[in-house]
């Protein structure tokens, strides 16, 4: 029971991490149930639907909720995970889009514009993050330099 306090008290630290794995997991776990998404490009859609695409989706949404439940982020794990994040929702918007101009359907059309500001939310993660990365390295620079100079 303590544990789970916790850990429950850890989501708190890093809610966008969170939400972004949620999300990610969720379409992940829905690609890998529906083999017949996408359509579109015909060549490419075997693939597109494979499992292969939902299984990133959902390792990267795990990664997050994972990174962001620990006591200490780990900066590259964290950059990793959110890269990663970045290039399955690229192509993930891009694809809704397509599908939505060659079928005429505005639901995908929204869809990945949708898809486009969860793609800026997550740059937006990616910013602060290396922002207060670089606080940090600042703040262990000017100690390890007061240290040297007390020497």
């Amino acid at each position: 029971m303590k544990y789970l306090k916790e850990l429950l008290s850890r989501t708190e630290h890093h809610p966008a991490h969170i939400i972004l794995g949620l999300v990610t997991a969720a379409i992940g776990i829905m690609l890998i149930i529906d083999d017949n998404y996408y359509f579109w490009p015909p060549d490419m859609a075997v693939f597109i639907n494979s499992d292969c695409i939902g299984t990133w989706a959902l390792f990267t949404g795990l990664g997050l909720i994972y990174v962001a439940l620990q006591k200490a982020i780990p900066s590259q794990a964290n950059l990793i995970w959110l890269l990663s994040q970045c290039a399955f929702v690229g192509g993930e918007s891009f694809l809704e889009f397509a599908n939505g101009i060659v079928t005429h359907n505005n639901h995908l059309i929204a869809f990945s514009f949708a898809m486009f500001g969860y793609l800026l939310l997550t740059f937006g993660v990616i910013r602060s993050n290396s922002l207060i990365n670089r606080r940090i390295e600042k703040r262990i620079k000017d100690r390890d330099r007061k240290i040297a100079e007390g020497r």
